[in-house]
C-alpha cells in the first residue's frame, strides 16, 4: 500500500533572483549572451534538513527523540531512470537538530559541446517519522525497485516529463508513496514533503552561481541549493 505524500506537500517551481547588474550591462553591450541553453554544469545540493519539531513528546524519563527516514528522488529530462533514489535512516533525532545530509542530490557536467543540456530537474524530498526503530533501508529500496507499481510509475514519470511536465510533481509524489509504503511502523503523515522543479523555461538556469531555496513547515526546514556553471557568461559578467 502506498504512503500518502500528497497531502500537505509543498509543490513549487523556483523563482530565482533577477540577473545581477553587472551581467545585465554585459548583455546590453553584447547582445546574444548565452542563456540556460548553454550551461556547462548543474548541481542541486541538499544543503540542509533541520528537524524543528520531531512530533515526539518529552515525558520523563523519555527524552523525546525520534527515528526518521529521509527519502530523496531526482529525475531530469535526459534519462529514463531517476538520477537519485535514496532512502536514509537517522536514529534519535531531537528537536532543532540538523540531519547530517549535506550532499549532492543531482549533478550534470557538459562533456561534449554538442551534447544535450538538461532543461528540467525535478526533486522529491520527504522526511518520515518511524514509530518503532529503523528498517534496513537497502532492503526496502530493493523491494521497491522490483515492484510493478514502482516500474510503472518510473515509466510514467519519464513520459510526463517529456510531454506534460506539469504532471511530474503529482507522479513523483505517487512514486515516493510507493517506496514509503514499504516501510513498517512509519507514521501515516510525513513530517515534511516537497517537490521542487527547476526548468529552463522558467529561467532557473539563467542565474549563475549558487541559489539557495528554503522551504519549511512547523516540523522541518530544508535548503536545496541550485548551482549553475557557465564559464562564458561568468567572464561576460
Amino acid at each position: 500500500m502506498a504512503l500518502d505524500l500528497i497531502t500537505d506537500a509543498f509543490i513549487s517551481t523556483v523563482s530565482l533572483p533577477a540577473t545581477p547588474p553587472a551581467a545585465t550591462r554585459a548583455q546590453e553591450q553584447e547582445p546574444g549572451i548565452p542563456d540556460s541553453q548553454t550551461v556547462t554544469g548543474l548541481e542541486v545540493r541538499l544543503s540542509r534538513v533541520l528537524v524543528k519539531n520531531n512530533r515526539t513528546a518529552k515525558v520523563w524519563p523519555f527524552p523525546g527523540f525520534a527515528d526518521v527516514y529521509l527519502l530523496l528522488v531526482v529525475f531530469d529530462n535526459l534519462n529514463l531512470e531517476p538520477q537519485t533514489l535514496t532512502l536514509s535512516g537517522f536514529a534519535r533525532i531531537d528537536d532543532e537538530e540538523d540531519l547530517p545530509v549535506d550532499k549532492t542530490a543531482y549533478y550534470w557536467k557538459q562533456t561534449t559541446p554538442e551534447g544535450p543540456v538538461p532543461s528540467q530537474v525535478h526533486v522529491l524530498l520527504s522526511v518520515l517519522k518511524s514509530k518503532q526503530g529503523l528498517r534496513d533501508t537497502a532492503a526496502v529500496m530493493e523491494q521497491a525497485r522490483n515492484s510493478d507499481d514502482y516500474r510503472n510509475l518510473v515509466t510514467e514519470v519519464v513520459r510526463v516529463i517529456a510531454n506534460a511536465p506539469l504532471r511530474a510533481a503529482e507522479l513523483l509524489l505517487q512514486l515516493g508513496g510507493v517506496v514509503g509504503g514499504l516501510l513498517k511502523d512509519v507514521e501515516d503523515k510525513p513530517l515534511f514533503t516537497q517537490v521542487i522543479s527547476f526548468t529552463d523555461i522558467n529561467g532557473d538556469f539563467d542565474s549563475l552561481g549558487k541559489t539557495p531555496v528554503v522551504k519549511m513547515n512547523d516540523y522541518v526546514q530544508t535548503t536545496l541549493t541550485l548551482i549553475v556553471r557557465d564559464p562564458a557568461r561568468e567572464l561576460s559578467a
